[in-house]
C-alpha cells in the first residue's frame, strides 16, 4: 500500500508543486520532482503506519475538504496529496472572550496566513507563502525569483498513517490549532502606535494544560476549528475560545488591479522584477471584492442591462442587535447598492439576518462576512476585511460595533448639532435620531470592507456658506463621502431652517470610487493594461474638487484640506460658525442636560464635551500654519505635488488664536457652570496653555519653515514668532494691566522656551504633539484596525525639527523679552509686578 502511496505522490508532486506562488499574468510550466526526492519517496518504511491503528473506532470524523479524527484528546487531519501546494487561507478569530479589553467577541486578532502544504516520505510540512515579490513567469529571471523566494516551513508533522486509499495522510494536528502561535493567539500584536499613545496591549502565558479542542467541523472548501486556549495575563486567569478556520484559495487568482496614487483603497503592496525596466518598481493590489457578472449574463451586462453578480457581498447581521438598531444597520449596509448599480450590478450588496435554518451556519467561520456587536464601553466600530494576497480579492470581512459608540455618537451630536435640533437635547435620543447616526457608521465600516480607505478631503469640497443651504445640503449633506470623517453639521446657525445635519447615505465621491475599483475593462489584457482607462475615468473628474482623495492624516497635520471632523473650504470660517454654536450650547448647557433630583454627571459629561469639540476647531485652523496643499500629480495634468498656505492665512489664523484667548474664558469659564462639578485645576487655563505650546512647538516651526522655503511671499519663522511674541506680550509692551489668563500664557510661554533651549532644572526636551493629537479622537480608536495597514492609512507628513536653527530663533525671542521685562517690571504694580520679576528671575538666572 505504501509503495502504491507514494508513487501517487510522486505523480501529484509533478503536478501539483509549483515552487513559486509568485504570479503576475500567466501559469508557469509545472516544476518536476527532482530524482533525489523521487528517490526519497520510493524508500520502504519498515514501522507499521496501519490506519486503523491511528484512527480507532473510538474517533469522532468529520467528511470534507479535509477529513478531520478526535481520538480523545488527539486531533488528526486526513491531508489529500491533491492539498500539496494549494494555496490555502489560515485565519483565527475569537468567539468568546474572559477580558474584552483589547479585543472583543467576533474579532480576528491576527492577520490571515497564507499557506501551503507539501511532503516527504516522513513528514508533512506547512509553509507560510510570502507573496510581496512578483514576476511575469515567462520572464527569465523568474527562475531566480523562485530561488530567492522559498516558502519558510512553520511547522512540521511526522506522518502518522496513510490513508485506505493511498490518497492522504494523517498527521497529529494539536498543536497546530491549540498553541500560543499564530493565528491561534487571541492577542493583537503590537503596534508603532502603542508607545506613541502610551498603550499597553494584554500578552499572556499560555497554559497547555487548560487548553484543548472544543469542536471542529468539515466542509467542501474549508475546515473548521474551535479551540478554547488559556492563559494567564499579569497574574489573572484569561481564556478564549478561538474559531480557526482553513480555506482553499481558487487555483486562478483574481487578476489584479494595480493601485493609482488618486484612488483611496487599500491595498497589498508588491515589488515587481522585470526585464523590460531597468529597476524593480513598487506596485501595488486593489483590495476588493469579486464581483464578476454570471457566465451566462455575460453580454447582457457589456450592454448595459444590470445583472446580479455570481457571487454577491452577503453580510449577516448579528442576533444580538435589538431590533430597533437592527433595521438601520441593514439600511447602512445596502445604501452602497445604488454605486454597484452604477457599474451594472444589482444587488451587489445585501444585509441578511443570522440564519436560522443552517446548521452549517457560523458567524465565527471564514466563509462568513458579519455585522458583530460588542458589549464594551469602547467607543468605536471598525471595519477590516481579509484579502489573497496573491491578487488583494477580499476574502472576508467584518465589521465591530462596540456599545459604547451609542455615547459618542450622542455627545457628537449634543455638541455639534444641539443650537439648531432639539432632538439631540435629549438625554436619550428617539429610535429615529440614534438610528440615523448608526446607518452612518455601519454605511462607514461596510465602506472600509469595500477597501475604502478614509477621504478626509471630501469635505473640503464643500463651500462653508452651502452648510447653511437647505437645498444643497438635501443634495450632498455635509461631504461628497460617507468615507470621510464629517459627523454633524457643526457649521448651521440656530435660525438656519430645514438644513440637512448628517452626512449623506452615499457621496459622489464613493459611486466615483466605486467605479474605479470594480467596474470591469474587458478591453485589458493584464492589469498594466487597465491603466489608460482607469486614467482616463480619473481624468474625467480632473479639477472637480468632489471627486478628490486626501489621505488621512493621522501623525500631525500638514495638508489643512484633509482634516478628520472638519467641515468646509475654510477651517476658520467654519470654526468661528463652531465656536459661536458652542457659545449658544454652553449657555443652554443646565437647561438641556440637567436632570431633576440626580447629580450633574450628563451636564458634566457634556461641558467637558463641548471644550473637546472647541479643541477640533482650533487644531483645524492650526493646520494652515506651515501648510502645504498636497495634490497626486501625473505627468501631464499641470499639477503641483504641493502648493504652500498663503502668508495672509496663516496671520489670519494667529489673530484668531489670540482673539480667541481673549474670548474663550469668558463662556467656558463661567462661575455658574463650574461650581456645579468637582474642582479642577483651571482646565480653560491649561487649554490655553497647551494651544499656545503648540503654537509655539518646534515642529509647528519646522512647518512654517518649509512653507516659506517654496512661497512666493513666505511668511518666515522670523516673522511668525514675532507675531507670537506680539500677541502674548502686546499689553506688557502697552503697560496695560494683565488678567489672570494673560499671566497663563506669558508664563507658560516662558516656560515652553526654556524647556526647548534645555535651560530648565527638567532638561528632557518637550516634542510635543500636534494639537490634534491631543483629543480623544485619535487616542486611540480608529474605525479602521490600526495595527494593519498602518502606513497606508497617514499621509507622509512628517517635517524635521529644526535643530540649531530653531534654538537661535527661540533664544532671539528670549533675549528680547529679557530686556522688556527688565523695563516693565519696576512700572508695574500688584499681581503684575511678582509676575514681571519672577520671570525676569528666572530669565536672568540662565541667559548671562
Amino acid at each position: 500500500m505504501k509503495n502504491r502511496f507514494f508513487y501517487f505522490v510522486i505523480l501529484l508532486l509533478a503536478v501539483c508543486l509549483s515552487a513559486n506562488a509568485n504570479d503576475f499574468k500567466k501559469k508557469r510550466k509545472k516544476q518536476e520532482t527532482t530524482p533525489a526526492l523521487a528517490d526519497a519517496l520510493k524508500k520502504e518504511k519498515t514501522e507499521d503506519k496501519s490506519y486503523d491503528k491511528v484512527i480507532t473506532k473510538e474517533a469522532r470524523t468529520k467528511k470534507g475538504l479535509i477529513t478531520l479524527h478526535m481520538v480523545k484528546s488527539t486531533f488528526y487531519m486526513e491531508i489529500p496529496v491533491k492539498l500539496m501546494g494549494k494555496p490555502m487561507l489560515f485565519a483565527g478569530r475569537v468567539a468568546e472572550i474572559s477580558d474584552n479589553k483589547d479585543v472583543v467577541a467576533g474579532q480576528m486578532p491576527q492577520d490571515p496566513m497564507l499557506v501551503e502544504w507539501s511532503c516527504d516520505e516522513e513528514k508533512v510540512y506547512l509553509h507560510n507563502v510570502i507573496s510581496r515579490s512578483v514576476c511575469d513567469e515567462n520572464e527569465p529571471i523568474a527562475i531566480s525569483m523562485e530561488r530567492n523566494n522559498l516558502k519558510p516551513v512553520i511547522r512540521a508533522f511526522p506522518i502518522k498513517a496513510f490513508s485506505k486509499d493511498s490518497s492522504a495522510m494523517v498527521i497529529d494536528a494539536t498543536k497546530l490549532f491549540c498553541a500560543d502561535e499564530r493565528p491561534v493567539s487571541p492577542f493583537i500584536p503590537a503596534s508603532p502606535f502603542d508607545a506613541l499613545f502610551g498603550m499597553k496591549k494584554m500578552k499572556g502565558v499560555f497554559k497547555a494544560d487548560l487548553s484543548s479542542i472544543l469542536d471542529f467541523k468539515a466542509f467542501p472548501q474549508n475546515i473548521s476549528v474551535k479551540s478554547r486556549v488559556a492563559y494567564t495575563v499579569n497574574g489573572t486567569p484569561f481564556t478564549a475560545v478561538v474559531h480557526l478556520s482553513m480555506i482553499q484559495l481558487p487555483d486562478e487568482p483574481m487578476r489584479p488591479r494595480l493601485l493609482d496614487p488618486r484612488m483611496g483603497y487599500f491595498s497589498d503592496r508588491k515589488v515587481l522584477y522585470s526585464t523590460e525596466k531597468d529597476q524593480s518598481e513598487k506596485i501595488a493590489y486593489v483590495n476588493r471584492w469579486r464581483l464578476e457578472p454570471k457566465p451566462e449574463e455575460l453580454e447582457r451586462y457589456k450592454k448595459g442591462e444590470l445583472v446580479e453578480p455570481a457571487k454577491p457581498i452577503v453580510f449577516y447581521v448579528d442576533n444580538a442587535l435589538p431590533a430597533k438598531w437592527k433595521k438601520y444597520i441593514k439600511l447602512g449596509i445596502e445604501d452602497w447598492q445604488p454605486a454597484f448599480e452604477a457599474i451594472g450590478f444589482k444587488n451587489a450588496i445585501v444585509a441578511r439576518d443570522f440564519p436560522t435554518d443552517d446548521p452549517d451556519f457560523d458567524p465565527d467561520d471564514i466563509r462568513y462576512s458579519c455585522f458583530r456587536y460588542a458589549t464594551t464601553t469602547v467607543a468605536n466600530a471598525m471595519g477590516p476585511s481579509w484579502t489573497d494576497p496573491r491578487s488583494g480579492e477580499i476574502i472576508q470581512a467584518s465589521v465591530y460595533m462596540y456599545h459604547d459608540v451609542l455615547k459618542l455618537l450622542h455627545n457628537w451630536k449634543f455638541v455639534q448639532t444641539a443650537q439648531v435640533d432639539p432632538k439631540a437635547r435629549a438625554a436619550v435620543f428617539d429610535e429615529e435620531t440614534m438610528g440615523a447616526s448608526l446607518r452612518y457608521v455601519a454605511s462607514h465600516e461596510i465602506g472600509h470592507t469595500l477597501g475604502l480607505m478614509h477621504n478626509m478631503r471630501a469635505s473640503y469640497s464643500i463651500p462653508v456658506d452651502s452648510l447653511r443651504s437647505p437645498a444643497f445640503t438635501a443634495k450632498y449633506g455635509t461631504t461628497t463621502s460617507i468615507m470621510d470623517y464629517a459627523r454633524n453639521n457643526y457649521v448651521a446657525q440656530p435660525e438656519d431652517k430645514n438644513v440637512r445635519l448628517i452626512p449623506p447615505l452615499l457621496g459622489v465621491y464613493d459611486i466615483f470610487m466605486i467605479k474605479l475599483g470594480y467596474a470591469p475593462i474587458y478591453d485589458a489584457e493584464t492589469p498594466a493594461d487597465e491603466y489608460a482607462t482607469l486614467n482616463k475615468w480619473i481624468q474625467e473628474k480632473a479639477g472637480d474638487p468632489m471627486y478628490t482623495y486626501g489621505e488621512q492624516q493621522i501623525l500631525g497635520t500638514l495638508d489643512p484640506a484633509s482634516q478628520s471632523e472638519s467641515l468646509g473650504d475654510d477651517a476658520v470660517k467654519a470654526s468661528r460658525y463652531g465656536i459661536k454654536n458652542l457659545r449658544y450650547i454652553m449657555d443652554h448647557l443646565v437647561e438641556w442636560s440637567a436632570i431633576e433630583n440626580r447629580p450633574y454627571d450628563q451636564t458634566s459629561e457634556l461641558y467637558y464635551e463641548l471644550t473637546k469639540q472647541y479643541q477640533r476647531y482650533m487644531g483645524h485652523c492650526m493646520a494652515y500654519i506651515g501648510g502645504l496643499y498636497l495634490n497626486h500629480p501625473v505627468a501631464g495634468d499641470e499639477q503641483k505635488g504641493f502648493v504652500p498656505v498663503s502668508r495672509e492665512k496663516q496671520k489670519e489664523v494667529v489673530k484668531f488664536f489670540f482673539d480667541e484667548f481673549k474670548e474663550q474664558p469668558k463662556w467656558m469659564a463661567k462661575k455658574e457652570i463650574m461650581t456645579l462639578f468637582e474642582p479642577n485645576n483651571d482646565m480653560v487655563a491649561n487649554l490655553q496653555a497647551n494651544l499656545l505650546r503648540n503654537l509655539l512647538n518646534s515642529s509647528t516651526l519646522g512647518k512654517v519653515g518649509m512653507n516659506a522655503k517654496y512661497s512666493e511671499r513666505p511668511y518666515t519663522q522670523k516673522e511668525y514668532l514675532n507675531d507670537l511674541y506680539q500677541g502674548v506680550w502686546n499689553k506688557t509692551e502697552q503697560g496695560k494691566a494683565l488678567d489672570y489668563y494673560d499671566r497663563n500664557l506669558q508664563y507658560a510661554y516662558v516656560q515652553y522656551l526654556l524647556k526647548e533651549l534645555e535651560l530648565t532644572k527638567d532638561a528632557e526636551k518637550s516634542k510635543g504633539l500636534s494639537l490634534e493629537l491631543l483629543t480623544e479622537d485619535h487616542l486611540p480608536c480608529y474605525c479602521y484596525e490600526y495595527h494593519r495597514h498602518a502606513r497606508q492609512m497617514s499621509a507622509n507628513t512628517k517635517i524635521s525639527d529644526l535643530g540649531i536653527s530653531s534654538k537661535t530663533l527661540y533664544y532671539g525671542q528670549l533675549v528680547k523679552l529679557k530686556e522688556l521685562l527688565k523695563n516693565r517690571r519696576h512700572s508695574a504694580s500688584g499681581d503684575d509686578k511678582v509676575h514681571y520679576d519672577y520671570l525676569y528671575f528666572e530669565l536672568n538666572s540662565v541667559l548671562k
